[in-house]
């Protein structure tokens, strides 16, 4: 028993060593760029795939985790403010310019295992705000979600502000198609569709697919796969 704890010990700090090593290679031959500004910021990307990512960070204590076997092609990570944690999961894919932008102080944003997103901007903005993706996600390109506005709309009367940030919650085997718009606030349950050019201002029931700006309900009932599937002769 010792003996196989011994070998498998061994296999997984070679696998370590072999996935550091890639790493390191890919980030030096694709040109990554880190401008960190700050103390006590931590970037984990040693078991990953990064091909010409931007980490762009300014501010104390931020924590940026990408777990094993993932791979950001051109991604940028704009961070603003401290205390912030980005997470991404295992086997995810981000290609063609991705924007991670995370201001103010405390945000989380947490990314499940198995997600791919072709383009995306992904914003928090406000003290402890929170974009939450499940796992086995599809989004496409062009694809928006925020937590907030960015900018102040004040009642005149109460001279109160009124558009305060929400969170967002997309959970498990969602597919969002292109141009889709995901506003603040919203939970999108498991197996839903997001249809093209959609935008998303009140929540989703599971195995739906809306469409449409506001986005409603257009089929219940239904769910979807990555491959096409075709009927047999």
């Amino acid at each position: 028993m010792f003996n196989n704890i011994l070998v498998k010990s061994k296999l997984d700090t070679y696998s370590w060593l072999k996935n550091n090593v890639i790493s390191k290679y890919y980030s030096l031959i694709h040109s990554n760029k880190k401008k960190v500004l700050g103390s006590n910021n931590k970037i984990n990307t040693i078991d990953c795939i990064t091909k010409k990512v931007i980490f762009d960070i300014n501010g104390d204590n931020n924590i940026i985790f990408v777990d094993r076997n993932t791979s950001l092609n051109k991604v940028t990570f704009f961070i603003r403010g401290s205390g912030h944690k980005v997470y991404i999961g295992k086997n995810c894919t981000f290609n063609q310019g991705t924007i991670i932008w995370v201001e103010d102080n405390n945000c989380t944003l947490f990314i499940g295992d198995n997600t791919s997103v072709e383009n995306a901007h992904i914003a928090l903005t406000e003290p402890y705000s929170k974009i939450l993706i499940g796992s086995d996600c599809m989004l496409a390109y062009d694809i928006d979600i925020r937590t907030g506005d960015s900018h102040s709309i004040i009642d005149i009367e109460t001279e109160q502000r009124i558009n305060n940030a929400k969170d967002i919650e997309i959970k498990n085997h969602v597919w969002i198609a292109a141009h889709a718009r995901i506003l603040k606030g919203v939970t999108i349950e498991e197996n839903s569709i997001v249809a093209t050019g959609s935008i998303v201002t009140k929540s989703v029931e599971s195995n739906a697919i809306v469409a449409g700006s506001p986005a409603k309900v257009v089929k219940k009932g239904v769910i979807w796969n990555r491959q096409r599937i075709y009927k047999s002769s």
